[in-house]
């Protein structure tokens, strides 16, 4: 058995994030102490492992949960293309150095071009993701949580429709990682109203907050945070679908 801590090194997820899945029913310990303290079994660590193997390929923790308890061939045909897709890249790599190596011997040939020929990683990369890919809609958690963010980036200039539709056409996997990212911290929020605004919980919620926004608005002054305050309330009815009082709770964070 480990506890919370052990799990926490191993996976680089955080305590609250790892409390969070227990609470929404993704990843329940296998025991709970008298002292409140969780403990996890190998069976937990292989539900855990394939937990992270889904938010790698960008399914939203709802369809993970739905994905485990429900769609055993789905899982299996994900893996195993997830598996060429390494494999494939792993052969880069060693082509890669092959070919640095020869270079530096001064042994140039016509075939080392070969190395920077991605056509059939990319496809593959292109049917894992078709197998992978979400549809950003009203409804959706993430949607819900970070759309005052959205809107103040893009309604401007594209609007969010544009931008949802924009996304259901792109086959870039780095909207992913953002929305991954966003999804988690969306989950240490929802965590650490249990704890009240002015808990060390709330406290790394707007760090990582205030450190998302910033790497996407590329600013975090206090005229960007009043202004997304004022967002999240105009959005109260949509952020708190999910979990009622959410909106204040931010709201109370990012404006203190």
């Amino acid at each position: 058995m480990k506890a919370v801590r052990d799990v926490s090194l191993l996976s680089g997820l955080s305590r609250r994030t790892l409390q969070y899945y227990d609470e929404i029913g993704l990843l329940k310990p296998a025991a709970i102490k008298p002292s409140g303290y969780r403990l996890y079994d190998e069976k937990c660590l292989e539900r855990l492992w394939r937990i992270l193997f889904y938010k790698e390929l960008g399914f939203s923790l709802v369809e993970i949960s739905s994905i485990l308890g429900n769609e055993p061939d789905i899982e299996r045909k994900l893996m195993e293309k997830h598996r060429l897709l390494l494999a494939q890249k792993r052969e880069m790599l060693a082509n890669m150095i092959t070919s640095i190596d020869r270079i530096l011997e001064d042994s140039f040939d016509e075939t080392m071009l070969g190395v920077f020929n991605m056509r059939s990683f990319e496809e593959t990369k292109q049917e894992t993701q078709k197998l992978a890919i979400r549809k950003l809609h009203e409804g959706d958690p993430f949607y819900d949580f970070f759309q005052p963010l959205i809107e103040y980036k893009l309604t401007s200039r594209v609007g969010v429709s544009s931008l949802i539709r924009n996304i259901r056409n792109s086959a870039n996997t780095d909207w992913d990682a953002i929305r991954l990212k966003g999804e988690e911290i969306g989950g240490i929020f929802v965590s650490a109203m249990e704890y009240g605004p002015d808990s060390a919980e709330a406290a790394e919620a707007i760090s990582e907050f205030k450190a998302y926004v910033e790497s996407h608005l590329n600013s975090c002054d206090s005229e960007v945070l009043a202004e997304l305050s004022m967002l999240y309330a105009k959005n109260r009815e949509c952020v708190d679908r999910h979990h009622p009082g959410l909106t204040e709770f931010v709201s109370a964070l990012i404006s203190g």
